[in-house]
């Protein structure tokens, strides 16, 4: 026989819980990237050059230095890059500055130019970066560029290598939409990333693309040196001989190495060690007497010979303006990078190098010496190469340092400090040029101070001091950065702190997690007060939670229940507002981690300390018992819980509307929380319209509050415009429900891209359910493809941690199944499935009440799954379990589970007929269309159609026992025409 098989989806909505804060402190369009060729090795320097600049040989892009080692790390990237998988797959190269990582992505790029298959060798360069002057750009903001034929035909290529060097100086956004454009290549795509630390920054992106399925490594370069067959003397003596080749010097081995050169500390990283062997050949071909005992020598010996060639061109006429000119335009370059002219004028204004006519002659000048490798827009201040170079020329140049023989220059010690303050835009208005600067000049500065502990006195404590938000301008990882930083005092750390933001700041949380966590040791030795302790371990906690650390906000919130429990067990009247405060944000935090049960105890004491304190001050403690009925009411309803549940919510509502009425701005924020858990609230008793109602108008607060303050409140508008398009859809609004779940996903999108492990799992629920609408609105592919994201979002989540987040996983793959079979891939939709009743299976035998209807759900389409690879069997035993779960249900709640066990009776009675049980099967379906006639009458447009595929399933079980007269009639007033209802999914 033939019966409508009616599937149910699960759209999931978002709480929301409130934090209590109670502490003393508590564009336009641009180009984000550029696409080029990557570039092959260049002709070496002339020894007439070299002579002149030595260190120019060190430069990775001659490669002078023959590649050695490094035989495993090729092997694996080789093997990285072949992999059949389709798609994107990314992998991270890493290691300290020096450690070889550019040559290795070079060596590794010609390797796969020349493999068989014909690979295209791509480098990608963020739009503050220089455009190489012999690469080709082929795309500004997008689109990865592919080679063509005259005929401008696309040349297909097996796969498409994108090498991105300096990954970690990239927004972590700006590199999701790189490889966002990669995934649309048709090929295989590898992206490598090259970086020097896999820190704050790696973490970020790794978890974003873990969620998003995309397969991510990291390759951690170990230093050359350690390898038994090119040690240090190794490295050495091959360095020393091409770079007597290329100085024309005769003797090589009279250029001995340091007698250090075993000390991993100081030569550690073959760039060291290659640069100990050029200083050593220049200075056996010069005759100097110098002692290269230490990096720091080597570096002042080859700046050294850098001054030399400035005084040169400068004697020679070569250049107009004095060396000291030179060496200040070279150190503005160190901290600006590659820049527009007139960018670069306005840089050597406002650091003080020179002044009047000299400032355009300086930037001719420079250039003479440092070539730009951008030849667009007249680009100028090309930086030393290498960049450690470049860093020991900062350290070098600026007063401080242990080294006699380099003589500083005293301008230096404020220069940073000038070229920042006088930045257009950090102090009127930051543009996205200012905040550039801010990153580049502090990514330097940091970088070199790891190695030049003077910097950190000299430089970036005064710089800070006087600018503390420079430190906001240059990012979360900058800021990151400074935290880790030895030696920065902590009074500077405290005036940046001073400056940061009160509430959360997506770009900017991970930082601030970072940062505070830095300086809560130091607040805590600074008093006695334990009310204090317990203060600072709550700003903790919340910086850590506005972050996704839920484990770590777990701890500090802990140490602060444990003072305060002790502070109002000796004086209750004082203390017990503080104590109810860190209930209530301990409950939010087990919540957070899964630990509902625990979570239900804490917000349960929290409700009953502020029901004794407003009933004695309702003025103060009004909203404080709003909010903890707000939360309460939550992790009733996630306990199974729901009239209870209800009943709190709805309290919270009445006491914050009264409250928003006499102070909106205070109030309005805890008023839509409510109601968006209210709404909630409604849609599980099934009581729809008021559901809706409540959650529109949450919207509307919430809009208007996003508005004024977008980094606040666009998570909690997200949140609310999930939940409204569930609402939507159970009221068969849909065209309106589509759009609101696509603005959530668009918002969730942008902040989970900043912060994944805030807003990931908020976007694996709005996700979930725009795939919901996707199914129900034909657009099969586009719902495949949104699922299985959720999908990989929410297993890497519940991998971490399975508590909280298996039953998302379950609901996801329940509807996950729905769409693989939409799309005919049967045996992976009933995988899917499958594991989804054995994770709900699991969940409902430890809390039925929580966990029975989606157990019922995930059954339900199970036995429709489990019917179409013909194991009729197993699927009438698994639909038969559904409407016994959902009888049950019903007998407690039938406005909330009718609409389902209407639709597993309909389902029963198809898989009744299947089996030849048609007596059976017309008993079931008769009960499913008895339900279904009461609810169409109700809301014709969410039932009208699931009661037309009902009276389509017991015509085709009246022919099946003879009765064909009343099944003809049936279908007279169906029309003739058979529902549109197959493989619908509902809720």
């Amino acid at each position: 026989m033939t019966g409508s098989v009616v599937y149910g989806p699960v759209t999931q909505v978002s709480d929301v819980t409130g934090d209590v804060h109670v502490t003393t402190h508590p564009s336009a369009e641009r180009a984000l990237y550029r696409i080029d060729a990557f570039p092959t090795e260049r002709t070496a320097p002339t020894v007439a050059q070299a002579r002149a600049q030595p260190a120019r040989l060190l430069q990775a892009r001659y490669a002078l230095v023959d590649f050695t080692g490094r035989r495993d790390e090729l092997a694996r990237l080789a093997a990285w890059r072949d992999d059949r998988a389709a798609g994107v797959s990314v992998l991270l190269v890493h290691g300290p500055g020096g450690q070889g990582k550019t040559r290795l992505a070079a060596r590794f790029a010609a390797d796969t130019r020349a493999a068989s298959g014909g690979w295209e060798v791509l480098q990608a360069r963020h739009a503050t970066d220089p455009t190489p002057a012999d690469a080709h750009a082929s795309s500004s903001a997008g689109g990865l560029g592919r080679g063509s034929d005259p005929a401008g035909e696309a040349e297909p290529a097996v796969g498409v290598l994108l090498v991105v060097n300096y990954a970690e100086r990239w927004p972590v956004t700006d590199l999701l939409t790189l490889l966002a454009h990669a995934g649309g290549q048709g090929c295989r795509v590898r992206v490598l990333l090259v970086a020097r630390p896999a820190g704050l920054w790696w973490q970020t992106l790794a978890h974003r693309l873990d969620r998003l399925d995309v397969d991510t490594d990291v390759l951690p370069l170990p230093a050359l040196t350690d390898d038994p067959n090119t040690g240090p003397d190794a490295l050495f003596t091959a360095a020393r001989d091409r770079f007597a080749a290329a100085l024309d010097v005769p003797d090589p081995h009279w250029a001995t190495a340091p007698a250090a050169l075993d000390d991993p500390r100081r030569f550690g990283q073959v760039l060291a060690v290659h640069m100990a062997a050029l200083a050593a050949v220049d200075a056996h071909r010069t005759g100097t007497a110098t002692n290269l005992d230490a990096p720091g020598r080597i570096s002042g010996y080859l700046l050294d010979r850098e001054r030399d060639h400035w005084q040169t061109l400068h004697t020679n006429g070569r250049v107009t303006v004095p060396a000291d000119t030179l060496a200040r335009a070279t150190y503005t370059a160190a901290l600006t990078g590659v820049v527009p002219h007139d960018t670069g004028h306005a840089a050597l204004v406002a650091i003080g190098a020179c002044a009047g006519d000299t400032v355009d002659r300086a930037l001719t000048d420079h250039a003479v010496a440092y070539p730009p490798t951008d030849t667009h827009a007249g680009a100028v201040l090309e930086p030393l190469y290498p960049d450690r170079l470049a860093e020991d020329f900062l350290a070098l140049s600026t007063p401080g340092h242990h080294l006699a023989h380099a003589t500083p220059d005293p301008w230096t010690t404020t220069a940073p400090t000038r070229l920042l303050h006088h930045t257009p835009g950090l102090h009127t208005g930051t543009t996205a040029w200012a905040a550039g600067r801010a990153r580049s000049a502090l990514t330097v500065l940091i970088a070199a101070a790891t190695r030049w502990p003077h910097l950190v006195t000299i430089q970036l404590t005064p710089l800070l001091t006087a600018n503390p938000t420079l430190a906001l301008h240059a990012g979360g990882a900058a800021l990151a950065a400074l935290a880790a930083l030895d030696g920065l005092p902590v009074e500077v750390l405290e005036a940046v702190d001073a400056h940061l933001p009160k509430d959360r700041r997506i770009d900017l949380d991970l930082g601030i997690a970072a940062l505070t966590a830095r300086l809560t040791p130091h607040r805590l030795a600074a008093t006695t007060d334990p009310a204090n302790h317990a203060h600072l371990h709550t700003s903790l906690a919340i910086r850590y939670a506005n972050a996704g650390l839920h484990h770590q906000a777990l701890t500090a919130d802990q140490h602060a229940l444990v003072i305060w429990r002790r502070l109002a067990k000796g004086d209750s009247a004082t203390y017990e507002p503080n104590l109810a405060s860190s209930l209530n944000n301990l409950s939010n935090r087990l919540r957070a981690v899964g630990r509902r049960t625990e979570g239900l105890a804490a917000i349960e004491e929290t409700v009953e300390v502020y029901r004794r304190l407003a009933a004695a001050n309702p003025a103060a403690y009004d909203s404080g018992l709003a909010m903890s009925l707000n939360n309460l009411s939550i992790h009733l309803g996630e306990m199974g819980r729901r009239d209870e549940g209800l009943a709190a919510v709805e309290e919270a509502v009445e006491v914050y509307r009264r409250l928003a009425a006499a102070n909106p701005a205070a109030y309005d924020p805890g008023l839509a929380m409510s109601l968006n858990n209210l709404s909630n609230r409604l849609g599980k008793m099934g009581r729809r319209t008021e559901g809706l109602t409540a959650i529109e108008e949450t919207v509307a607060i919430r809009r208007h509050l996003a508005a004024a303050n977008p980094a606040a409140y666009e998570p909690d508008l997200a949140g609310s415009l999930n939940n409204l398009s569930v609402h939507l859809r159970e009221v068969g609004r849909r065209t309106e429900g589509l759009a609101a779940i696509k603005e959530a996903v668009e918002v969730y999108r942008r902040l989970a891209a900043a912060n994944p492990a805030a807003h990931e799992p908020d976007l694996g629920l709005s996700l979930n359910n725009l795939s919901v609408y996707f199914g129900e609105l034909g657009r099969r592919t586009e719902g495949l493809a949104a699922i299985e994201e959720t999908v990989a979002i929410r297993r890497h989540l519940a991998a971490g941690n399975p508590t909280a987040h298996e039953p998302s996983l379950a609901t996801s793959l329940n509807n996950l199944s729905n769409r693989l079979g939409a799309m005919g891939q049967q045996d992976e939709g009933l995988a899917a499935i499958e594991e989804a009743v054995a994770i709900q299976r699991r969940l409902a035998a430890a809390n039925p009440a929580a966990h029975e209807p989606d157990l019922a759900s995930s059954l339900n389409n199970l036995a429709g799954r489990l019917g179409e690879v013909g194991r009729w069997a197993e699927g009438l035993a698994a639909i038969e379990e559904t409407v016994t779960i959902r009888r049950h249900l019903a007998a407690g709640n039938p406005a909330a589970y009718e609409p389902d066990l209407a639709i597993s009776l309909n389902n029963l009675a198809v898989d009744y007929g299947d089996v030849d049980r048609p007596d059976e099967g017309l008993t079931a379906i008769e009960e499913a269309t008895r339900i279904l006639h009461r609810l169409a009458s109700e809301t014709p447009a969410v039932f009208a159609e699931r009661l037309r595929t009902a009276q389509a399933t017991r015509a085709d079980l009246l022919d099946g026992i003879g009765r064909s007269e009343e099944a003809r009639e049936i279908r007279r007033r169906l029309g003739n025409e058979p529902p549109a209802t197959d493989n619908v999914r509902l809720r």
